[in-house]
């Protein structure tokens, strides 16, 4: 008699059956707040929480403050922008009956959008939501077509002289100027002309990469050399190679998403 009441009650109340409790989602998101670049992205996150409240749950990590949020961002081992699910970056659900794998990693328009990181919540609130490899990542990718304008130009910034590369018109590469400018100059230009050619074809982003070379540290492009961070690139910007092409790397990466937002 009690299991024929339930079931009239689901039959005459089948919205009952939407309330069934969802998995709690936390998210950590590594943002330069502070300079205001990701603003639309802050936006959305905050939205985000309120809409499903209470049981997501938002921690903004501002690596742009020059203080406590850029030590945990370094602390974390990133590199660049960064938002966690659950405490990962790299993630995997299936959404409308299709698998899709996210990396939550650089702005948003160039690997993930907003759509994608709404998608990956409702996952995780229905308990679907799982970590992803980075070999997982890399065999969805998708080779994309970017269009950028890449130049180069002088810089001056904290009183140390550059040669800038600039992609859609943002100083992604600081070339440092020591005491021969033509060489820098002749670096610079070196750099662009590996970047032109290798978005002169739809690429992967996972084509950009940091490697040690004898001599210091190297950004790459598909293989092919982008600059190399040298000892006086480290002297004059008072960081190990490894540390200066990292930066490169990340200039780079926040130059390319300039297209989108």
């Amino acid at each position: 008699m009690i299991r024929r009441v339930a079931t009239v009650l689901l039959a005459l109340l089948p919205g009952l059956a939407l309330a069934a409790p969802r998995t709690p989602v936390t998210i950590r998101a590594y943002l330069n707040v502070s300079s205001g670049c990701q603003a639309a992205t802050v936006d959305f996150l905050n939205a985000l929480k309120a809409r499903y409240a209470p049981e997501v749950k938002l921690e903004m990590v501002d690596f742009g403050d020059e203080g406590k949020g850029l030590k945990r961002w370094r602390a974390a081992g990133l590199r660049c922008q960064t938002i966690e699910i659950n405490g990962s970056a790299l993630v995997k659900f299936v959404h409308n009956a299709k698998p899709r794998v996210v990396a939550f990693r650089m702005p948003a328009g160039l690997q993930w959008t907003h759509t994608d990181l709404e998608q990956a919540v409702q996952a995780g609130l229905r308990g679907e939501l799982q970590p992803a490899t980075e070999a997982e990542v890399a065999a969805s990718a998708r080779p994309v077509t970017i269009k950028a304008t890449v130049r180069s130009s002088p810089l001056t910034q904290g009183g140390q002289p550059f040669i800038a590369v600039r992609v859609n018109g943002v100083a992604a590469l600081l070339v440092p100027v020591g005491d021969d400018r033509a060489a820098a100059t002749r670096r610079a230009a070196a750099a662009v002309a590996v970047l032109q050619s290798w978005l002169s074809q739809p690429v992967k982003l996972a084509d950009l990469q940091v490697t040690p070379t004898a001599s210091g540290a190297a950004l790459v492009a598909a293989g092919q050399t982008v600059l190399i961070a040298t000892a006086a690139d480290s002297k004059r910007l008072r960081q190990p190679p490894l540390a200066v092409a990292q930066g490169w790397l990340a200039g780079l990466h926040h130059a390319l998403a300039a297209r989108t937002n």
